[in-house]
């Protein structure tokens, strides 16, 4: 365990980008298991891949306390935070090398989004003005990927019970690509996915992105315990069981739908839809749908009639905590892991 928090922290710490040679072996590492992961809780789809649902509705997964993550955009001290976060007087970090933890993040690994506001503009006068690998884009792609580095690395050291879903940010291409993978390029104070792209391609090459579109397009959309369902976004329309497993199927349906959509927009009980189809029915009355995606003030915001609880405050290091034969109750489940 303190190796493993060591090589994290050192990823967090370096001044410096990683290396072609120690991001390459990372990404490959990860894919490998995500591409095999185990199918008592990741059931193959039609073609034997990996499918888009994470289900651990099974009892053996009832006594396991469950980390619901939002959305990261390169907080990296924000996952150190996590691990060393104590639950009953031992740290997560802990309790995943111990197999009796679940953490799931609902993704948007890069981009630093408001955070990074001035310095996203300042990136791109820079970009603009002929200097692709600017001190300020470096200083983004720094977070980025470490936090990168972070995620593949737990991920690979606890594969069934660290997982990371797709956001509507893991677009390394930034390919508009709404009717095949359910992609829509990110420009939100600059042009930031482009930027991003061009500086991995400039900085490495083709393969280092290549890489990382894998990955992106590995991960699952949606995971369901038997008191919950989360994802990354509110889900816009309902889908069955199989569509979720089968998602590569169709990306441009169920990706989009869980990743990218906006308040309000979302159709009026999808919610009680997904729990009626993913969760045992003795479990569906008390359960709660998590997402990130949008900012809330505060620790959360309510929606489809009190269902569904958002829970990313980028302002905040906050995670929601369900723990084994209670009742998730938003007051006081949704903590702060924030060390100073």
């Amino acid at each position: 365990m303190s190796n493993i928090r060591s090589l994290l922290q050192s990823y967090l710490d370096s001044q410096t980008l990683p290396s072609h040679e120690v991001l390459l072996s990372l990404l490959e590492g990860c894919i490998s298991v995500l591409d095999s992961e185990n199918s008592s809780y990741r059931p193959p789809d039609e073609q034997k891949k990996a499918g888009g649902l994470l289900d651990f509705t099974s009892p053996e997964y009832d006594s396991l306390p469950v980390i619901i993550v939002p959305d990261l955009h390169g907080r990296g001290k924000f996952i150190m935070d996590i691990l060393d976060f104590e639950i009953d007087g031992k740290s997560v970090l802990s309790l995943l090398e111990s197999g009796k933890i679940i953490v799931v993040c609902v993704g948007d690994i890069f981009h630093s989004e408001g955070r990074g506001r001035e310095r996203w503009k300042k990136a791109f006068l820079e970009v603009v003005a002929g200097n692709l690998t600017n001190e300020f884009l470096t200083e983004e792609m720094k977070e980025n990927l470490s936090l990168l580095e972070m995620v593949l690395s737990l991920k690979s050291a606890f594969a069934g019970h660290f997982h990371i879903l797709k956001g509507n940010h893991e677009n390394i291409l930034n390919e508009e690509m709404r009717a095949r993978h359910g992609n829509v390029p990110f420009c939100k104070f600059c042009d930031e996915g482009n930027m991003v792209r061009d500086f991995l391609q400039h900085t490495y090459d083709d393969l280092i992105l290549h890489e990382i579109y894998c990955f992106e397009n590995l991960l699952p959309v949606c995971a369901a315990f038997s008191n919950c369902v989360v994802s990354h976004a509110e889900p816009a329309v309902f889908f069955s069981r199989e569509e979720i497993i089968n998602y590569h199927k169709d990306f441009s349906k169920v990706t989009f739908a869980l990743t990218w959509t906006a308040n309000d927009t979302a159709r009026a009980g999808t919610v009680e839809h997904f729990f009626n189809e993913l969760l045992p029915e003795e479990s569906r009355g008390n359960a709660f749908y998590f997402s990130g995606h949008r900012p809330v003030l505060g620790k959360y915001a309510l929606r489809q009639e009190g269902r569904l609880v958002q829970i990313h405050n980028p302002d905040v290091e906050q995670v929601a905590l369900l723990l084994p034969g209670k009742k998730f109750d938003p007051e006081n489940d949704i903590v702060e892991v924030e060390r100073l």
